[in-house]
C-alpha cells in the first residue's frame, strides 16, 4: 500500500524543507504492522495548481494520502483534496499539521477528509493506520484522530526519545538538498507567547537525545551540508545544553549556522561560543512596550538589559537579525516606530518587521474579542484593526515595514545606517516613512517588480542624497556615496560572488572609517580619487584591489 505525504513550501527558501512530512514517513517506516505501507514525499511546485497536483498524486497510485497543512497551504491543499477524490476511486486523504491541530473539524469539512491528525502525528498516525488496515478506524478512539462528526481527545506530547530520525531512517537524504537544510534539535517550547502555537497545551522543551543529535550532525556533514537552520525555537533555553551542543557544532568547520534565541538567556560563554562558529542568530523582540509584552506571555523586558545583552552578540562579531510585530494588542503606530528606532539603534544585520497573525488555537485567538482584535477569517490571518490601531494605522505599519526591509534589510545598510542619519538629525522610523512616499503608490500597495542589490542601492543613495540636499548636508555626499557603494561592492563579493569596479573619491580603507562620522571623516581625509576592484576572494571572502 502507497502513502503520499503532501507538503506545499512557504517559500523558496533552505529553512522551508518538508521536515514534518519526514518526520511522519520515518514514523510509519519504523511502526510495527506497518511493514506493507510504503511512505513517499510528494511536493507541491511552484506555480503549480490544486488540479495539477491532485493528478500528479492520482498518477502515483497512493491508495493514501496525507497532507501536510500551515495557514500559508490550507486554501491550496484543501483545494487539491477536493480535487483528488473523484481522480481516484476508494482513496483515503487525511491532513496534519498546525491547521488541523488548531481545529480539526474544519480542516475535515473544508478540505472532505476521512480524518484528521491533530498534534505530533508520530504516534497517532501509525495507530490510525494500523486501524485502518485491520477495517476498525470507525470502532477504535484513537487520541489525536478526529473522524467526521465523531468527538475526539487530544494525544500527550510524544517522547522525543521515542520518535525516529527522519535523517538516520533515510527517509530523506541531506545531498538532496543542495547542503541547505533543517535540523531538529528539540520539540516543544518552555515558554508560552499568546501569538504562538508552539506550546499550546504541551509543556516545555522536549530535546532530542545527545545520541541522536551526534549521529545526525555526522550523517549531514557527510552528506554534504553547508548551511544548517536550527530548529529549536528557543535553542538557548537550557544554557548548559546550549554550550554543550556549540561545542559539538564547533567541531565540524565549513558548515553556517542559524539559531533562534531569546536575548535574556544570553550569557558571555554562550556568544562566545557563537562567536567560534560561522552563524547568524534571530531574536525576537515582537515590542518595547512593556505592558503589550506582558499581555502576550512576555513579561519582564527591560530595554538596558536587552541592549546589553545583544552587545554580547555584537562583541564577538556574530550576525544577528532582530524581530518585531505590529497589530499586537497594547501596542499603538508610534509604539511600533519606538519599536524600530530602538531595534535599529542596536544595529542588527536585518530587522523582519511582520503584522500579527491570529492563529486558530493559539491564546490571542480565543482572546480575541476581549482584547478587541479584528482578524482575517481565514489564512493568514492576519490583523485587520485592534482598540490602538485602527485599518490606517496597520496600512503605514506595513509601509514602513516594506520600507524597512527595502532599505534596511535588502539594501544591508547595518554598515553605515547610523552615519549616514546622523547628519539629518532623524529617527530612524521617521525616516524610513519618507522613503516608504518617496519610492511612490506601487510600493506602499506591494507591488512593483524585485530590485536586484544594485537597483535598491540606487534607490538608497538617491533618497540620501535628496535628504541631504535639503538638510544643506551637500559637502559630506562624497564621503556618503564612498561608504555605500564600498558597503555594497563588499557584501556582493561575499554574499553573490559578485566583482564591483568602483570609481572613488577616497582611498576605501580610509572611506569606510566614515561609518564613525561623515562629518568628521570629511573636514579631516584628504581625496584620492581612483577606481578600485572589489573583489570575491575564496579565502578572505572579499578583497579590494586598484583598477
Amino acid at each position: 500500500m502507497k502513502l503520499a505525504l503532501v507538503s506545499m513550501r512557504a517559500s523558496d527558501s533552505p529553512e522551508a524543507l518538508p521536515l514534518g512530512s519526514a518526520c511522519v514517513a520515518a514514523a510509519v517506516k519504523s511502526a510495527v504492522g506497518l511493514e506493507t505501507i510504503e511512505s513517499f514525499i510528494v511536493e507541491a511546485l511552484p506555480g503549480e495548481d490544486a488540479a495539477a497536483l491532485a493528478a500528479r498524486l492520482a498518477d502515483s497510485e497512493a491508495e493514501l494520502v496525507g497532507f501536510s497543512v500551515y495557514s500559508w497551504s490550507r486554501t491550496f491543499l484543501a483545494q487539491t483534496a477536493r480535487a483528488l477524490r473523484p481522480m481516484r476511486s476508494g482513496i483515503i486523504v487525511f491532513a496534519g499539521g498546525p491547521e488541523a491541530t488548531a481545529d480539526p473539524e474544519s480542516m475535515i469539512a473544508e478540505a472532505g477528509l476521512d480524518f484528521a491528525v491533530a498534534g505530533e502525528g508520530e504516534l497517532s498516525l501509525p495507530a490510525a493506520l494500523r486501524a485502518l488496515l485491520a477495517g476498525r478506524l470507525e470502532a477504535e478512539a484513537i487520541a489525536g484522530i478526529a473522524l467526521p462528526g465523531r468527538p475526539w481527545r487530544a494525544a500527550p506530547p510524544a517522547d522525543s526519545a521515542e520518535l525516529p530520525s527522519p535523517w538516520l531512517s533515510r527517509v530523506i537524504d541531506p545531498a538532496a538538498f543542495g547542503g541547505d537544510l533543517v535540523w531538529e534539535l528539540a520539540r516543544g517550547c518552555p515558554f508560552h507567547c499568546a501569538y504562538c502555537y508552539e506550546s499550546k497545551g504541551q509543556g516545555g522543551s522536549r530535546p532530542f537525545p545527545m545520541e541522536r543529535i551526534e549521529a545526525e550532525l555526522d550523517l549531514l556533514v557527510a552528506r554534504g551540508a553547508r548551511y544548517i537552520f536550527i530548529l529549536d525555537p528557543t535553542f538557548d533555553s537550557d544554557p548548559a545544553r546550549a554550550a554543550s551542543l556549540l561545542d559539538l557544532l564547533g567541531t565540524k568547520p565549513g558548515v553556517r549556522w542559524k539559531f533562534e534565541l531569546r536575548a535574556e538567556l544570553l550569557d558571555k560563554g554562550i556568544a562566545r561560543r557563537l562567536g567560534a562558529l560561522d552563524c547568524s542568530v534571530q531574536i525576537g523582540l515582537q515590542s518595547v512596550n512593556r505592558r503589550t509584552l506582558e499581555t502576550v506571555g512576555r513579561p519582564g523586558f527591560d530595554r538596558k538589559s536587552f541592549a546589553r545583552k545583544i552587545a554580547m552578540l555584537g562583541a564577538q562579531g556574530v550576525s544577528f537579525g532582530l524581530d518585531l510585530i505590529y497589530g499586537l494588542p497594547g501596542d499603538s503606530l508610534s509604539d511600533f516606530e519606538e519599536g524600530i528606532d530602538f531595534a535599529l539603534a542596536l544595529e542588527p544585520n536585518h530587522l523582519d518587521l511582520f503584522p500579527l497573525a491570529l492563529l486558530p488555537g493559539t491564546e490571542l485567538e480565543e482572546r480575541a474579542a476581549e482584547l478587541g482584535i479584528e482578524a482575517e477569517a481565514r489564512p493568514p490571518y492576519e490583523v485587520v484593526s485592534t482598540r490602538e490601531m485602527g485599518r490606517d494605522d496597520l496600512a503605514e505599519a506595513a509601509s514602513l515595514a516594506r520600507a524597512c526591509d527595502r532599505f534596511y534589510s535588502a539594501g544591508r545598510a547595518v554598515g553605515w545606517f547610523r552615519a549616514a542619519l546622523a547628519p539629518l538629525r532623524e529617527r530612524p522610523s521617521a525616516f524610513l516613512r519618507g522613503f516608504a512616499a518617496s519610492l511612490g503608490r506601487s510600493h506602499a500597495e506591494g507591488g512593483g517588480a524585485e530590485l536586484d542589490r544594485r537597483a535598491i542601492e540606487a534607490e538608497q543613495l538617491g533618497y540620501l542624497e535628496r535628504r541631504y540636499e535639503e538638510a544643506h548636508a551637500i559637502s559630506l555626499l562624497p564621503a556618503l556615496r564612498d561608504l555605500v557603494r564600498l558597503h555594497g561592492a563588499w557584501g556582493r563579493a561575499l554574499a553573490e560572488g559578485e566583482e564591483t569596479v568602483l570609481e572613488l573619491r577616497y582611498d576605501p580603507e580610509a572611506a569606510l572609517g566614515a561609518a564613525a562620522s561623515l562629518a568628521a571623516f570629511a573636514r579631516s581625509t584628504r581625496p584620492r580619487p581612483g577606481s578600485w576592484r572589489v573583489i570575491p576572494d575564496p579565502d578572505e571572502g572579499a578583497r579590494i584591489e586598484r583598477g
